[in-house]
């Protein structure tokens, strides 16, 4: 084997760069993380030796023609010994083999290899590592027992958008084979013979394609799982169940040998619990155990989070389904990372190891994020507890392979996984070549943003905040020009970082994928820069240049709002990407308003180019019907203003009110200058600012003006959209969902009266 031939000089390279030339790093950090490994210290034989093999004629034949495409068997070189458990040629590694599904052992010293699976999988699976161990150039001694935490790993294809390619498929099989990840769920909710049509075969194309898709997934140790969908209108008789089982036999032709059947996102008479209990154990009677290769079934029920349930729906299932089908679980909500609690409440439920779905990394219902961050928030201790674990990806294949490549370290070695870790061994997988760019991109696409599930993910834009601690350092001690170079310089990275992606030709369809991403970061990237310009303008009083660079701003704006992602005939979702909106877009955002009000305090020249806000920042008086919007019980906490017919002379700042434009949310925020509370989305004062801070998702308002001069305000965000109203005894504000006669509100400058 010639590691130089076989991946060319500058591939090896790129490899021994990532890992370095050290003895050390040579004893390289295989992924998934083995259960057990010992190094030698001692130089075992160069990467460009040949070997001579002993047992291929009854091994794994995957293994050994993955291993065929890298030796030489002239009947030179260092002995390598290949086989599974009971074969002749490593029967005395016996004591040696894990007694676990899909374990192995692999040792390798400078007279020999051996490489013993327990099973076909155990044996595959050391190949793997073996070829993992050759990419350095010098190979150390070692000695490794390895085997899986969980038995089932893998992904499940069934997101909503638009479904992967066959390429995108394929590259997948082969790379869950390196990852060590044995499962493929087909299950893509726009496939219309999964689900809309799940009764009728596939068109001969089609299913050939299918046939394909078993057949190179199984070279590579994957099972590829085909799931059916007929919740959505299925009839509880014996017509459907004989056109499921028909349909499953057709499936079966095609090589399919494991069925999951989803009856997820329905209504209706397709969630009865005992029916589709009765159905699945229907099928395990009449198909699988009819079949001697066929696995047990898999069950995506209709209550598949902790969130969703009611009733006795699980424990029926529990109850009544046979003990070998397997029942899928997404945590305590839709999106959720999976803790032991989770799985005793489940478990106990449904009289099983619960089998998981992780609705991580997939983004269909936040479209606009690329989901790059680091796999963390799944508890390391819960491997025996559960009966498989899948991820649900994103659309994007290549990207998703960032999280996929980490569930495969997660759940080979449940115990030793570390999230940071495995991210950045994803990342120099991926891109090798360019990595430090890759992560710059990475790390400023982790967080999803505010969504109707609640999950966030930490660590976004983690270069960034520690330029702008600089740049608020220097902007403290009136160092303008200093503070705008800082993040000036981090900008750039950025646009660097994005350019290299997409340029450099390393990962064609990786970059493919988040091109999108990549030009909206660069366009937030020369945004940035533009405000740093209006820092420094401002600063200097030069007007033109500011208003120069504000102009340049829109249009970076403009331009970055134009992006679109998937944007082709009949693509399902093409999103507008965006970028680092955790803590860059905000900054950039809140910078450029109060840059822009800083500018009107002191110059005129071109007001006319800046937005016009409904209300400037400033102390106004709220008047209904005459009568002035008072704090009538200043830091007592949990009251409601009252409304006063008279000025009040004596505190008047209980009737003013700070409204300010909330440049986060682009809606306005009223707090009473008296004793600085914050109105909240039903009108009153909170607790107090220390308990129930100012949060701008729930405590700023949408503001409108009609013709008659009166405003309405209007809760947003998470408050929901109810208008502020009159209580029924006119005395205070509540708010309400009726918009009729909305626009009640005179809101007035203190410094007109």
């Amino acid at each position: 084997m010639n590691l130089t031939k076989l991946l060319g000089k500058s591939v090896l390279v790129a490899l021994l760069g990532m890992t370095g030339i050290t003895a050390a790093a040579q004893k390289s950090t295989i992924s998934p993380i083995p259960q057990m490994i010992e190094w030698g210290n001692e130089k075992a034989f160069d990467n460009s030796v040949t070997f001579k093999l002993k047992g291929a004629a009854t091994a794994d034949k995957d293994a050994v023609a993955l291993l065929g495409k890298y030796t030489c068997d002239n009947g030179k070189g260092i002995k390598l010994v290949i086989g599974e458990r009971g074969d002749k040629a490593v029967k005395k590694y016996n004591a040696l083999i894990p007694q676990k599904r899909e374990g192995y052992y692999l040792s390798i010293t400078p007279k020999e290899v051996v490489i013993a699976g327990n099973d076909e999988s155990g044996t595959y699976y050391g190949v793997q590592t073996f070829l993992q161990i050759m990419q350095n150039a010098e190979v150390f001694p070692v000695t490794i027992s390895d085997f899986p935490a969980v038995a089932t790993r893998g992904m499940v294809e069934g997101y909503y958008g638009n479904p992967y390619s066959e390429a995108d498929r394929k590259d997948m099989f082969e790379f869950f084979g390196k990852q060590k990840m044995n499962t493929y769920i087909y299950g893509p909710k726009d496939d219309i013979y999964h689900r809309a049509k799940w009764r009728v075969e596939y068109p001969a194309d089609q299913a050939a394609k299918i046939k394909e898709y078993a057949e190179a997934a199984k070279k590579n140790k994957v099972d590829f799982v085909w799931a059916i969908h007929p919740g959505n209108d299925i009839k509880w008789n014996m017509t459907d169940s004989l056109n499921m089982i028909k349909k499953l036999n057709a499936m079966y032709e095609l090589g399919i040998r494991t069925y999951a059947v989803f009856f997820d996102d329905i209504w209706g008479e397709g969630t009865d619990a005992t029916r589709q209990a009765a159905l699945l154990n229907y099928i395990t009677d009449e198909f699988v155990k009819k079949h001697d290769d066929v696995a047990p079934l898999i069950l995506c029920p209709t209550q598949y989070n902790k969130g969703w349930t009611s009733g006795n729906y699980l424990d029926i299932l529990g109850e009544k389904a046979y003990k070998e089908i397997d029942i899928m679980w997404t945590g305590n909500s839709v999106i959720d990372m999976i803790n032991k609690e989770d799985m005793n409440w489940i478990n106990i439920r449904i009289k099983r190891n619960a089998y998981i779905w992780l609705n991580y990394p997939v983004n269909d219902y936040c479209v606009d994020h690329m989901l790059m961050g680091p796999t963390y928030g799944n508890d390391l201790d819960i491997a025996p507890m559960l009966a498989g674990f899948t991820s649900n990806p994103m659309e994007y294949a290549e990207a998703s392979k960032v999280s996929l490549y980490s569930i495969a370290d997660y759940t080979w070695n449940t115990i030793q996984y570390d999230a940071d870790a495995s991210w950045q061994r994803a990342m120099e997988y991926l891109v090798p070549q360019n990595t430090d760019e890759f992560r710059l991109f990475c790390e400023n696409n982790i967080d999803l943003g505010p969504t109707g599930h609640g999950l966030r993910r930490k660590g976004e834009s983690p270069r960034f905040n520690a330029a702008l601690e600089k740049f608020n350092t220097a902007l403290a001690t009136n160092d303008t020009t200093k503070a705008a170079e800082i993040l000036s310089e981090h900008f750039n990275k950025m646009i660097v970082a994005a350019e290299t992606l997409v340029n450099s030709g390393e990962t064609p369809r990786l970059t493919a994928e988040i091109e999108p991403w990549c030009k909206s970061m660069k366009l937030l990237a020369y945004k940035g820069l533009s405000t740093m310009s209006m820092y420094k303008a401002l600063a200097s009083g030069n007007t033109k240049e500011f208003v120069d660079s504000y102009l340049t701003y829109l249009e970076y704006d403009k331009q970055q709002m134009a992006i679109r992602s998937r944007d082709f005939p009949g693509s399902i979702k093409n999103p507008t990407p965006v970028v680092a909106t955790t803590f860059i877009v905000p900054f950039i955002k809140k910078s450029v308003a109060e840059l822009i009000d800083a500018y009107k305090k002191n110059y005129t020249y071109r007001l006319d180019v800046f937005p016009y806000r409904l209300i400037e920042n400033g102390a106004y008086f709220i008047k209904v019907n005459g009568k002035y919007l008072t704090n009538a019980q200043e830091n007592v906490p949990r009251t409601a203003p009252q409304f006063a017919a008279d000025r009040d002379m004596i505190k008047p700042q209980r009737q003013e009110w700070q409204i300010s434009f909330d440049t986060e949310t682009e809606r306005y925020k009223i707090v009473n200058i008296q004793d600085n509370r914050y109105l909240n989305e039903n009108g009153m004062f909170s607790a107090g600012n220390a308990t129930n801070p100012y949060e701008a998702a729930w405590h700023s308002y949408i503001m409108e003006r009609n013709a008659d001069g009166k405003y309405s305000i209007q809760n947003a965000g998470r408050a929901g959209k109810g208008f502020w109203m009159l209580s029924n005894d006119d005395t205070r504000i509540v708010s309400g969902s009726n918009d009729s006669d909305k626009f009640i509100f005179e809101i007035i400058p203190v410094s007109s009266k």
